[in-house]
Formats: C-alpha cells, sequence, structure tokens
C-alpha cells in the first residue's frame, strides 16, 4: 500500500471503498486514475508490489530497472529481491507482448504497468539544482513528467527521495508491503472493563465467553491478551477460539527467569505454549526479548526435552552500517563477535551471573548437540525438525527472507522472532516493511501464532532512560 494515499489491495468487502479515492478530478470534472511511479526501494522491499495496486496505473521508471539490474549480482536479500522484481517485470513483459513502453494490465482491478523511457523533465531538475545524471533525481524526473498526464505519487522507502519529489511539486508517499487491519500497531494485548460478575464467573470457569465481555465489533485476534478489571478486582486472560482463557495462578519461570511485569508473563504463556508455533517479540532495547526467549528454549529442550535443540539465527547487520572488515579463524570465531549478545543472555541465566559458567554451559549444550549459534545466512535449503528455533534481531531482515525461514520449519519445530522496529540497522528498511512488522500483520488471527510488544524496559535505569529521551 501507498500510505495514507492509496492501498494496494481492496478491501474485500467493499471492492476498497474504506481506502481514499486514489482517482482525482479534471477540470471538466471527470475522474482520472492516480499515477504511481515507483523507485528502487520500493521494489526490494516488496518485489511483486507491482502486481499488488488496483485501479492506479503503476509507472517504473527505466532507471529503477538499470539500478535493479546493478544490485541483482549481490549474494544478500537485496540481491534476492532485484532478481526477484526484474522476474515479475519479465514476466510481464513477455505475457503482453515483449515490450512495457505502453501500459500494460497486470491482471489486479483495472491497474497497468509501464516502463518510462524517455518523459524525464531534465530541464526541471537542472531549475531546482539537480544533477539528472544522479538516479534519484532521473526517476523524480520521471515523475514530473508523469504529472501531465493525471494526478501523480512518488513511492519510495527512500526519505530524501520524498523530500526532494515534494520540493519539485511531486506528491510523495512511503510504501509498506502488507496492510495492517488496525490504524495502530498492535501489542498484543489490551484492559478491558468488566463487572464483577463477570470476573468471578471467570475465576469459578477458568474460561468465558468473548461474547459476554466484548462486542462481537471489539473482540480480540486469536491468542491476544487481556486484562479484565473492575476496580479492585482483575483477570489475565488470552484469547482462545470464541473463549476469554484465565491463566495459571503464579507466573511460570522458565530455568529459574521468573517474569518482572504482565507483559513478560503474557510472552512466556506464548513462548512455553507447544500449540503455538510462531512466536513474535516486539520491543525497544531491555524489555527482555531475547532473555526471554532463550530462558524458554533451554526450559524446553534441556529440562523438558521437548525439542531436541535450540537453535539460535542472527543477521550480520553492523550497527550503523559500519562493517568491521574480515574476521580471522574459522567459522565459530567468525561468528563469536554477532553472537555476544547471546553469550550475555546466558550470563544473565547463569547462577550469580557467572560469565565461566555460562560459557561452560553453552559450550555443553554445544557439545552435546543442543543448542547451536549461526548466521541467518545459511539457512537456506535446510529443514528444521522438533527445533526451537529464535531469530534474533529480526527487524534487520528482509520480507523475503521471512518467507524463506518460515519455509524451512517442518514438523514439531517453533520458531520466534525478536527484534525492535525502532532501531533497524538494514538499508531499505523501515519500521513497517522489516521481516518483524510485516510478520505480525500477515499472521495475525492464525491460531498458530501469538505476539506481544513489550514496552518496561527492566534492564537498568540507564537503559531505560536511554530508550526514552533518545
Amino acid at each position: 500500500m501507498v500510505t495514507d494515499l492509496i492501498e494496494s489491495r481492496p478491501d474485500a468487502d467493499d471492492g476498497g471503498s474504506g481506502a481514499p479515492d486514489p482517482r482525482g478530478v479534471d477540470p471538466n470534472g471527470t475522474a482520472t486514475r492516480s499515477r504511481l511511479v515507483l523507485d528502487t526501494s520500493v521494489l526490494i522491499a516488496d518485489p511483486s508490489c507491482v502486481l499488488e495496486f488496483a485501479d492506479a496505473d503503476v509507472v517504473v521508471p527505466l532507471t529503477v530497472v538499470e539500478e535493479l539490474d546493478g544490485l541483482k549480482s549481490r549474494t544478500d536479500d537485496v540481491g534476492r529481491a532485484a532478481r526477484s522484481a526484474l522476474r515479475t517485470l519479465e514476466e510481464l513483459r513477455v505475457e503482453h507482448g515483449g515490450s512495457l513502453a505502453q501500459p500494460v494490465p497486470t491482471g489486479t482491478g483495472t491497474a497497468t504497468l509501464q516502463i518510462e523511457i524517455n518523459n524525464i523533465r531534465k530541464h526541471l531538475l537542472v531549475e531546482h539544482g539537480l544533477d539528472p545524471a544522479v538516479p534519484d533525481n532521473r526517476i523524480i524526473g520521471a515523475a514530473i513528467g508523469q504529472a501531465d498526464n493525471g494526478p501523480t505519487t512518488m513511492v519510495s522507502n527512500d526519505a530524501a527521495l520524498r523530500i526532494k519529489a515534494a520540493h519539485l511539486g511531486v506528491s510523495a508517499a512511503a510504501h509498506s508491503p502488507v496492510r495492517s487491519e488496525r490504524s495502530v500497531a498492535a501489542v498484543g494485548w489490551s484492559t478491558i472493563d468488566a463487572t464483577y460478575e463477570t470476573i468471578d464467573c471467570l475465576y469459578a470457569a477458568g474460561a468465558i465467553a468473548l461474547d459476554a465481555v466484548v462486542s462481537p465489533a471489539d473482540r480480540l485476534r486469536e491468542n491476544e491478551f487481556a486484562v479484565l478489571r473492575c476496580g479492585s478486582q482483575s483477570a489475565l486472560v488470552r484469547s482462545v477460539g470464541d473463549e476469554f482463557v484465565l491463566l495459571p495462578n503464579g507466573p511460570c519461570e522458565p530455568w529459574g527467569l521468573r517474569p518482572r511485569n504482565k507483559e513478560q508473563r503474557f510472552a512466556l504463556e506464548l513462548l512455553l505454549d507447544p500449540d503455538i508455533s510462531v512466536v513474535a517479540l516486539d520491543g525497544r532495547a531491555g524489555t527482555g526479548k531475547t532473555l526471554l526467549a532463550i530462558a524458554a528454549g533451554l526450559e524446553m529442550v534441556v529440562e523438558q526435552q521437548r525439542y531436541e535443540r535450540m537453535a539460535i539465527y542472527r543477521p550480520l547487520v553492523p550497527v550503523g552500517r559500519a562493517e568491521v572488515g574480515f574476521l580471522p579463524g574459522g567459522l565459530d570465531e567468525k561468528l563469536d563477535p554477532w553472537m555476544s549478545a547471546i553469550h550475555d543472555a546466558i550470563v544473565a541465566l547463569a547462577d550469580q551471573g557467572s560469565t565461566s559458567d555460562a560459557r561452560r554451559l553453552i559450550d555443553e549444550l554445544t557439545d552435546r548437540g543442543q543448542l547451536s549459534l549461526e548466521s541467518v545466512t545459511f539457512l537456506r535449503g535446510r529443514s528444521l525438525h522438533r527445533q526451537m528455533v529464535l531469530i534474533d534481531e529480526a527487524q534487520n531482515l528482509e520480507p523475503t527472507t521471512l518467507r524463506t525461514i518460515l519455509t524451512r520449519v517442518g514438523d514439531g519445530t517453533k520458531v520466534i522472532f525478536t527484534g525492535d522496529t525502532s532501531q533497524i540497522d538494514a538499508p531499505y528498511l523501515g519500521e513497517s516493511n522489516n521481516a518483524l512488522s510485516v510478520l505480525t500483520s500477515a499472521f495475525a488471527d492464525q491460531r498458530c501464532f501469538g505476539h506481544i510488544t513489550l514496552t518496561a524496559c527492566e534492564r537498568s535505569d540507564v537503559a531505560s532512560l536511554a530508550a526514552e529521551l533518545l
């Protein structure tokens, strides 16, 4: 979708009437179609997005195709996305006679796609001090040329490009690959006012019908939590099917870890439930996402032996995108700096926070095949059976990598994604189009999925202040 301006997918019930009308009106009062000019960052974030816009004319400048061609040889997520976007364009080209110089239907509503070759207003770029040889400026020039044909929006995940486009009089908007049904990001729990009778009935029976507490319009998603409150009386519940199910008295303490707030309690309920195979934990630094996931994993693998191994994967994305260069040693030694956060979490779980005890535990579990620390790079082609898989720092992963990970999941495997969508180091990604956000939107209301956003920082007072003030 294009944020606040046009939706990629029309609503199934009303044909998209819930979104703003993407059409404009010409001086004669006739409705004109909207034209959407896409830049490279959009196709990298969502390679198939050209097939998802409805009732609009999608325009891809030839400069974008050239940039995709330059990126396709990369071996990372960006390279895969570039190749996928080029394949999508090629399939449309072949399907419609061998050329995209003229608009062709995409098969979604009345939408069309065209590759713009010539209509670039170079003189306007020069007048505003922009170099026409710069690819981003040429894309803006193409958008200016399209504005002569109807209402035009420049769609980009590049903030600088949007600023320049708006300066030259072209409407600009960001792109998000999956539309959330709610205007406010879901946090996985809410507070609901209830009656004394409702709470008494809940404690007596252990569950109560959703319709007895909330109206059909306010029903919670599957596996969402709620705090039912009436004065000084309250109850913690989870939405399961058509019922609110009361959480057990006394919090669970996996690997000796006691939850410090209700959000952590909700997260542990999801992490320790074997019927939930995909869990997403979002939250700022210091809220305990990784620590909770590792504690639950060690409990389920070592103590309960429900899973054969805990496999922890992290993307190799440096903070601030400052490359560290080649690292010496074998594979384990090269990965060790990237896995320091995992080591720190296990230290926190060790008796008296002993670093040596944590290292011995890691070595022992690794030798027994119950723990592995790997890079997401090595997941392609794998098939993960009876494992508890932790994908840490998932906000730095492309949506295309999310699909790669979830299609690796075999029987009896649970996958946990943790990350902070406000701290993203990977290029081309933002708070709405990273793997963690896309997963939360796409899997919402699925029986096998649960999500919690943690907000209370428990690491230290300094970490809490930094998260709030900086």
